[in-house]
């Protein structure tokens, strides 16, 4: 079998860091990792297709090795060579991941039946399984929109759970709101989360995290910063932050009238293009398709990258790279951090009740 080779030489290491090392897939700009992260996970090998998102996961996690790679067309053992491939041996324990979500999306409104973005969770699955095959993992998640549980996607959700269980693993799902976490931000999403059917094998229940309580507001996350740099193609990232004091904190010059003639009120909704944000509401999602991005509460420009950041839930010192449109994307297609450092915190309570030795019975232990 392919994977053979890897087994006994696997099962042999003995990791030199003291982490729960896991594999991102579809990293994005990390804000799963973030997470993960701040729950004491730590991310070693990185994969995404998209060149400013490799450049800002290497800038954010330094410490873990990002691949630009399409892994919808990945052959088998591919990420087993190039985990072999890194300067330390390490033995992950899980793999976590939110595949590009436009297809299964509702306010996608140019779906195409012959997307491939459909498709890429099945990948995610055949990579779970030959993972899973060599390392023992103890753990997925897989993170999507609530467009997925929608009527017309049932059939291919169901083909999803189906080969994530055929790849050896125990699928719980559950839906999370990250204004119950204490994001600024209305943003509903599905997650699945599988541990290892034969190590888990009696796990039957799995408690998601319901949020802190802590609801935050737009004025909670924004309402301290001052003024962002507005667009200019010969703006270098030192400039944008030598003068507005965050690499990001920069936004598309304000073009229509509707921004200067009085039109656009806060908390008003003017047509898919202009929603104004309510500074003591949580926002709306952010999801900037087609630069459509918020409006801030003054009505008088579009949000800054870093603003839509804070509404993410991101720390105030992470860096998004790339041109502006690319740090709207990578925003916009973010796992919210206290979101996934929650769900990992629950799933690392599971890890470590499974790690806890059994206590003796007292007639066991004085029978011997």
């Amino acid at each position: 079998m392919l994977i053979s080779k890897y087994v006994q030489p696997i099962r042999r290491w003995r990791s030199r860091l003291n982490v729960l090392p896991v594999i991102s897939l579809f990293s994005g700009s990390g804000g799963l990792d973030t997470g993960f992260a701040q729950a004491g996970f730590t991310p070693v090998l990185a994969f995404d297709n998209e060149p400013a998102a490799c450049l800002t996961f290497k800038t954010n996690h330094p410490t873990a090795h990002i691949i630009r790679k399409d892994l919808s067309d990945v052959q088998p053992g591919y990420i087993l060579d190039r985990l072999g491939e890194l300067p330390y041996p390490v033995r992950p324990i899980g793999v976590i991941g939110g595949p590009p979500c436009q297809a299964f999306s509702m306010s996608n409104v140019f779906k195409n039946s012959d997307d491939p973005r459909a498709k890429l969770p099945l990948s995610y699955a055949n990579i779970l399984r030959d993972l899973n095959r060599a390392y023992e993992l103890d753990f997925f998640v897989f993170e999507n929109v609530m467009g997925l549980k929608h009527p017309m996607h049932a059939k291919e959700f169901a083909a999803f759970k189906q080969f994530f269980g055929k790849a050896g693993f125990t699928i719980f799902e559950g839906e999370l709101d990250a204004c119950n976490f204490g994001v600024a931000q209305v943003r509903k999403r599905v997650f699945l989360v599988g541990f290892n059917a034969e190590k888990y094998g009696t796990l039957t229940d799995f408690e998601f995290p319901n949020g802190n309580g802590r609801r935050c507001s737009v004025r909670d996350a924004i309402g301290h910063l001052g003024e962002p740099v507005r667009f200019d193609r010969n703006l270098t990232p030192e400039e944008i932050s030598r003068r507005a004091g965050h690499v990001n904190h920069w936004c598309m010059a304000p073009r229509s009238k509707k921004f200067d003639n009085g039109f656009l009120k806060e908390g008003e909704v003017k047509g898919r293009a202009f929603r104004v944000l309510a500074w003591d509401e949580p926002s709306w999602t952010v999801a900037y398709g087609h630069r459509e991005v918020h409006v801030h509460p003054s009505g008088k420009r579009r949000l800054s990258v870093y603003e839509a950041m804070l509404l993410q839930g991101y720390p105030p010192d992470y860096r998004l790279m790339g041109t502006l449109s690319d740090q709207i994307r990578l925003v916009s297609d973010a796992v919210a951090p206290p979101v996934a450092a929650a769900l990992a915190r629950r799933i690392n309570e599971v890890l470590r009740a499974k790690a806890r030795p059994k206590r003796r019975s007292r007639t066991a232990a004085t029978a011997r």
